[in-house]
């Protein structure tokens, strides 16, 4: 896909950025203590501002509808979110399970929602869902190497948030450009949910970074846009 293809350089400088950039490491534990629970409290208030969803409340009602009815842009974009969702679930996760870092867990269980939904509009055209149940496993060979790559340069967590927020980008800009491709009211109800459950995430990265003294700076979104975003 064009937006998937044009971030990819965009994602290897980022690791590069991953890589140069240092970040203050607390030599008094009283400090480091205070700092994490402060990181916990402000966590709860994040998690508390996103707006529970369900599939049922961001994917289309009523009898299902033939695929013939979409446009092949379209079709493609569908499939493509699927996965790009289900990488962003798998991607939380293994950086839970890395980092025991809470946050990642509870966004984690969004994405999940949000690739469910995505299959509830697969089902609604009747598509075949390209998705596989195995997690780090996509049948589109970019979004596999993006996994990879993810997973393995992210050492800290640190390393990780910043990932989050790169990845929280990522999916604003595909869904951004994939609104813009349909005319279907379905497809762009579903889209723009998913779009607004990614802007609540990115701003949820970025503050847990601020907490940790990193500013973060947008990779893919212009600066205009990004701070509209975290601002609100």
């Amino acid at each position: 896909m064009k937006t998937t293809l044009s971030t990819m350089k965009t994602f290897h400088y980022f690791i590069l950025l991953l890589l140069v950039i240092p970040f203050e490491v607390t030599s008094c534990n009283s400090v480091s203590n205070n700092t994490e629970e402060l990181s916990n409290n402000t966590e709860d208030q994040i998690i508390a501002q996103i707006e529970t969803e369900t599939p049922s409340a961001i994917a289309p009602y009523g009898a299902v509808q033939d695929a013939g009815s979409l446009s092949s842009p379209e079709i493609t974009g569908i499939l493509l979110m699927r996965e790009e969702e289900k990488m962003a679930k798998d991607i939380y996760t293994f950086f839970f399970n890395k980092f025991d870092y809470r946050i990642f867990n509870n966004i984690s269980k969004s994405e999940t929602v949000h690739a469910e939904a995505m299959l509830r509009l697969i089902t609604y055209f009747k598509l075949s869902d390209p998705s596989t149940t195995t997690a780090g496993t996509y049948s589109n060979p970019e979004l596999q190497e993006l996994y990879n790559k993810f997973v393995s340069e992210a050492t800290t967590v640190e390393d990780a948030l910043r990932t989050g927020a790169f990845i929280e980008e990522y999916d604003i800009a595909d869904l951004k450009k994939l609104i813009s491709e349909t005319g279907n009211s379905y497809i762009i109800r579903v889209y723009s949910n998913l779009k607004r459950g990614s802007e609540n995430h990115l701003r949820a990265f970025t503050r847990m970074l601020k907490l940790k003294g990193i500013v973060y700076e947008p990779q893919i979104l212009d600066k205009e846009e990004y701070l509209s975003i975290i601002n609100k």
